[in-house]
């Protein structure tokens, strides 16, 4: 008899060298080994250990799973003359008379036979046993029973002898598997091919605790991979009733998935079977990628780009500019309109997607919240950022959402409108219940989130926002203006700053006050009172562009004597850090978030209501050489601290502990 054993290594050089190593001294040393590698990082070790050796090694470049890793050994062993070809695990090790008894063993035998497996913590299982539309499958122990006439019995692929008759008849193992029910399958087959089937008493082959799957893969991974093969095996090979009965069994396992998800009942693995469900039914089979996907939605960079359209900008940006990352992740982009025309979302590390709508006019309520967690539903993201503050409830997934303390408050002002509150209300309040993970912009922000929402501290993650420009950009060139950059709302007084300029401007008869940024007052003001002041001074002392390049608006930054932006709420505040920057004094209300950022690096104003207070800062910010020197000394140590690629750095390790196998 011509016997070939057969071991497939992935990353366990170790493991699968001691099997070798208790193969050397067998008493009956006429036999082939085979060792199939799926393209593993220690595939070294193997060729040092098989050199000179008579063991041969097929080197398959990639991990092509457990069926079509060992297929190709399989057709190895039966080109070359084997008469049966045994599948052993890498993880196991045999007794020195394993080839004397398995040849006595094999010698009566045909078709497929299977070899007992003595588990390290205690028990020998002879066989598997199916139950139909469950899952995993189990394995039977102490029990031996020779023959195949036990309903639903299956050869364990860790010892599965297969005969050339066999190999010819059936042909390879079903590669679509990858992972988990290619033996059970196998089996079937060959029982529907009137190929006889048995089990051997003996010899024993010694497994170690399972280690390279939950080693490689993580428990949720593994579920993937039992539910879904599950549902393939049950189509496949099951009765009519089973394929029947399949539909509504995958729909229930389903539904009791997405209620633990709901009540945060081991939600991580309970999406990984979800995923699974959805990998069968659009019939992604084979190798799940260990890339990790993620999703962005992207409605706020589709026209006009500013706040959070900002914030995706920058880091979609600093993404395109790793090529490295391509490696590890697939980043899905979704969009309600269209896909805007901005160079840096040609790179291929991104999958860009409109979510479709059956209406003329394309609805952000149909599409953010309705279209595009139904079309989350059947994507295999490994998580789902949501920038703009809010989840939508029939969102299931591993989800980060950014969030602001604005929020609160805006669903409470009246100024809103009431679609706008309600929406806020549900939408937000979900977030702050079901959020995998909340994303706050500074430390301040997150302690509000808190205080404000009741958000357990351990599910915020701090990423601050970030700046242009890395370094500052030297003199301030002379300019004499004040600037100003934003939208315009009550809570960062720019009336009050308006008036406090005006106030100064007899002691500075060529200072200007420049606005960039849209008017957000309720009613507008912005126009009036540039009108009324310029009238009260006799010239053009203050304009106002509602929007400018970025170029521009580095120019007006760098040639600034003071950005003011004198707010009493905010979760961050760009405009002061980009004007630091550019050689600006920042001029800023005094509360907590002012000093994380910049320390005693900038002019505080502290009742920003008051017009003579500011005044006096604005004052201070422009005469006061030696504040002014100082800030600039320490600017770019506070600028360092606040830029793209370390905001992305940051979130990319936020994406990695929270998709960890595990």
């Amino acid at each position: 008899m011509k016997l070939s054993l057969i071991t497939l290594n992935y990353n366990g050089a170790e493991n699968t060298i001691k099997l070798l190593e208790s193969l050397q001294n067998q008493t009956d040393s006429d036999f082939s080994f085979i060792v199939a590698d799926n393209g593993s990082t220690d595939v070294q070790q193997l060729r040092d250990y098989c050199a000179g050796k008579t063991i041969h090694l097929i080197e398959n470049g990639a991990n092509l799973g457990f069926a079509g890793g060992n297929n190709p050994a399989l057709r190895h062993a039966f080109k070359t003359g084997s008469d049966w070809a045994v599948l052993i695990n890498n993880d196991t090790w045999v007794e020195n008379d394993f080839v004397t008894l398995l040849k006595a063993g094999l010698m009566a035998k045909k078709g497929l036979a299977g070899i007992p497996i003595a588990e390290e913590g205690g028990g020998i299982a002879y066989s598997g046993r199916l139950a139909w539309l469950k899952t995993p499958t189990r394995q039977d122990f102490h029990v031996y029973q020779p023959d195949a006439n036990v309903p639903n019995r299956y050869v364990i692929g860790a010892g599965m002898a297969i005969s050339q008759e066999a190999f010819e008849k059936l042909g390879p193992m079903d590669e679509n598997y990858f992972l988990y029910f290619e033996d059970i399958d196998y089996s079937y087959a060959t029982q529907r091919a009137g190929i006889p089937v048995s089990y051997l008493s003996n010899p024993i082959i010694h497994h170690q605790l399972s280690t390279t799957s939950k080693k490689e893969l993580g428990g949720p991974l593994i579920h993937r991979y039992h539910y879904r093969n599950a549902l393939y095996f049950n189509f496949k090979n099951g009765p009519l009733i089973i394929k029947i009965a399949a539909i509504p069994w995958s729909v229930l396992i389903a539904l009791h998935q997405i209620f633990k998800i709901l009540t945060g009942n081991n939600p991580k693995l309970s999406r990984a079977i979800l995923a699974g469900i959805v990998d069968f039914y659009q019939e992604r089979m084979g190798r799940i990628s260990r890339k990790i996907k993620v999703g962005i939605e992207c409605e706020q960079i589709e026209d006009e780009i500013f706040g959070v359209g900002k914030i995706i900008t920058k880091l979609l940006e600093n993404i395109a500019a790793r090529p490295e990352l391509a490696k590890d992740f697939e980043f899905h982009l979704y969009f309600k309109s269209e896909i805007p025309k901005l160079p840096f979302l040609d790179n291929p590390i991104f999958h860009k997607k409109v979510i479709a709508q059956p209406f003329k006019h394309k609805s952000f309520v149909a599409y953010y919240y309705v279209l595009l967690p139904i079309q989350l539903w059947f994507e295999r993201l490994d998580v789902m950022f949501f920038p703009s503050y809010m989840l939508p409830i029939i969102f299931f997934g591993n989800s980060v959402v950014m969030m602001t303390e604005d929020v609160f408050y805006e669903m409470r002002s009246k100024q809103q409108r009431f679609r706008h509150r309600l929406a806020y209300r549900v939408f937000v309040t979900w977030a702050t219940w079901r959020a995998d993970k909340i994303m706050a912009i500074s430390e301040t922000s997150k302690k509000e989130l808190v205080r404000l929402f009741d958000i357990e501290p351990e599910r915020i993650a701090v990423n601050s926002l970030a700046i242009d420009t890395p370094q500052p950009a030297g003199e301030n060139h002379h300019g004499k203006y004040l600037l100003f950059v934003g939208q315009a709302f009550p809570r960062r007084h720019l009336e009050e700053s308006l008036l406090a300029f005006e106030k100064i401007t007899p002691d500075f008869p060529d200072l200007k006050f420049i606005i960039v940024g849209p008017d957000k007052y309720n009613p507008p003001k912005i126009k009036r009172l540039q009108h009324d002041i310029n009238s009260r001074l006799g010239s053009e002392r203050v304009i106002w562009h509602e929007r400018v390049s970025q170029e521009e608006l580095s120019g007006l930054y760098a040639h600034a004597l003071a950005t003011i932006y004198i707010s009493s709420r905010e979760a961050f505040g760009l405009p002061p850090l980009e004007g630091l920057a550019q050689g600006s004094v920042p001029v800023i209300a005094e509360n907590a978030l002012g000093q994380e950022i910049f320390g005693n690096n900038a002019v505080f104003v502290t009742n920003p209501d008051s017009v003579s207070e500011i005044a006096e800062a604005l004052r201070k910010a422009m005469t006061n050489s030696a504040l002014r020197e100082k800030i600039k000394e320490h600017a770019p140590e506070i600028v360092r601290r606040y830029t793209w690629p370390a905001h992305t750095d940051r979130f990319i390790a936020m994406i990695k502990s929270m998709t960890r196998h595990d």
